[in-house]
């Protein structure tokens, strides 16, 4: 019995509290076909007289929507079997109740693969001790053959026996009875049907095209990757908010340097997984066409900025409108001179204690009114990136309409300075150069939350709010905001305020 995966299954099973994933896998293997008929109402379904296919997929998408709601990932597990090439055939069903039971079991697959980067590293252990090869010789078991999975669930039954759950069932392969595919395929495409829900579930994002040109060990290796990366970053995520009485970086603390330590060691785990990463765009940069891992000085950029993110949120939820002038200008002096921050912190061979001292000498700045010195081009630079690593991983529905509303405020703002400080050399081209410079940047941030086909509307959405403006400052005898020296101003919130309304609109739909 190897005592790696002993170890692996081990941690997975005490690890099984940590996610709410669970509580769905216990509801299904404790329900037989017969009750799941009863819940969705198929007292009347026989193989005959329907669609054996058509129910199957009912009865998968009931099960799953009961744990999923977001649709993008409830419709990529519905999806899944079928893009790396499974068809599912209905004659391969003798009775509903076949059916039924044929669909709950792939159910119960596709959440233990969701939970398993959630569970095989308990949030207890430290980065420099995660068990890398164990994780990479688990998954080896999970992707190489049927006899390799027979073995982890006799691990996972041990395991689960010894807490005292040995009626709940470990079911690693989603691919079951009804599914069909050449059997010279079938091994390569359920080992990439596996790795495809695994790093869907870290919500790092992959590019399937790469995914599909590994070998088998270069995938085991990508797939372990991915689950380190992840909970590394969760890791790195969780020192800076810190929870209960912990919490080191709650304005107007910042940290120490025996926390700022613990980041970098995180932040090297991070990079040393993350610069395996073959086939995600994340924690990579694009050179000449073609994309290279970040650099050291990149990944201590990202941790400054993640930093920067925290005391940003703080502002937002503590204070919202009213503003805490210090801690504005702190944000806003980390966000100005974060490269310089990671460029003084790699010279040094105590880069936790430097950072601390870093985050000392910009809070004493910021206390005593000192503003970032950054040129408008800068500024508006910085916050597009800002925006593009808010959304970079893959979770834009969590980013409420605040902070987008914020972001898109700061951006608009900038390019009134940056065209308001070119204006002489513009000249009669101020006006045409804003507007550009505004389409070009809806266009990106719509790009960046995924909703770009809404830039159709943004001309007459915008053209519709300037006008409404101007009637609405006539009725009220404001004309001085009219007048010719205001017209970049309203340009630009036009477009800024139809960018929102955009958004805005495509979030409810």
């Amino acid at each position: 019995m190897s005592s790696a995966l002993v170890e692996m299954t081990g941690a997975i099973v005490d690890n099984i509290h940590q996610t709410w994933l669970y509580k769905a896998i216990e509801e299904w293997c404790r329900k037989d076909s017969l009750e799941i008929r009863e819940e969705l109402g198929l007292a009347s379904f026989s193989i005959t007289s329907s669609d054996p296919v058509e129910m199957y997929q009912k009865v998968k998408k009931h099960l799953l929507s009961k744990t999923f709601h977001d649709e993008n990932t409830l419709q990529f597990l519905m999806n899944a079997p079928r893009w790396v090439g499974f068809t599912l055939d209905g004659e391969e069903f003798q009775s509903g109740q076949q059916v039924i039971g044929a669909a709950r079991d792939e159910a119960i697959s596709l959440l233990w693969l969701m939970a398993i980067p959630k569970l095989i590293i308990s949030p207890t252990i430290s980065p420099e001790e995660y068990p890398i090869r164990s994780v990479q010789e688990f998954v080896k078991n999970l992707m190489e053959s049927d006899e390799s999975r027979e073995l982890l669930i006799e691990h996972m039954y041990n395991a689960m026996e010894v807490k005292g759950i040995p009626d709940i069932t470990f079911t690693p392969s989603p691919i079951g009875k009804g599914y069909r595919i050449d059997d010279t395929m079938r091994a390569q495409r359920i080992r990439l049907l596996l790795a495809l829900v695994i790093m869907r579930a870290t919500a790092i994002p992959y590019d399937l095209d790469q995914v599909f040109t590994l070998d088998e060990t270069k995938l085991v290796e990508e797939t372990a990757a991915y689950m380190i990366s992840m909970q590394a970053y969760l890791l790195l995520r969780n020192q800076i908010t810190g929870s209960g009485a912990h919490r080191s970086f709650d304005w107007p603390l910042i940290g120490n340097p025996m926390v700022c330590n613990r980041l970098f060691i995180t932040l090297n785990t991070l990079r040393q997984s993350a610069s395996l990463l073959a086939t995600s765009p994340m924690y990579s940069s694009e050179v000449e066409e073609t994309r290279a891992p970040w650099s050291k000085r990149e990944f201590v950029s990202f941790l400054l900025q993640e930093i920067t993110n925290h005391y940003s949120e703080i502002h937002r939820i503590r204070y919202g409108k009213s503003k805490n002038s210090e801690l504005d200008l702190f944000i806003n002096l980390l966000k100005g001179e974060n490269t310089k921050i990671a460029e003084r912190i790699l010279e040094v061979d105590d880069p936790g204690t430097t950072l601390f001292e870093e985050l000392s000498g910009y809070k004493q700045r910021a206390k005593v009114g000192e503003k970032p010195q950054i040129s408008p081009e800068r500024r508006f630079r910085i916050i597009l990136s800002s925006l593009k690593q808010m959304v970079s991983d893959g979770k834009s529905d969590a980013i409420s309409s605040e902070e987008i509303e914020d972001q898109i405020i700061d951006a608009f703002d900038a390019i009134i300075e940056v065209v308001e400080g070119h204006q002489i050399t513009l000249g009669e081209e101020s006006e045409r150069f804003a507007q550009a410079l505004c389409f070009e940047t809806a266009y990106r941030i719509l790009q960046l939350l995924d909703v770009g086909d809404a830039l159709m509307d943004l001309p007459w959405v915008s053209r519709f709010i300037a006008e409404e403006s101007a009637r609405l400052d006539i009725t009220s005898g404001d004309m001085g905001s009219l007048d010719d020296e205001h017209r970049i101003k309203r340009i630009v919130s036009a477009y800024a305020g139809g960018l929102m309304y955009l958004i805005l609109q495509e979030s409810v739909e």
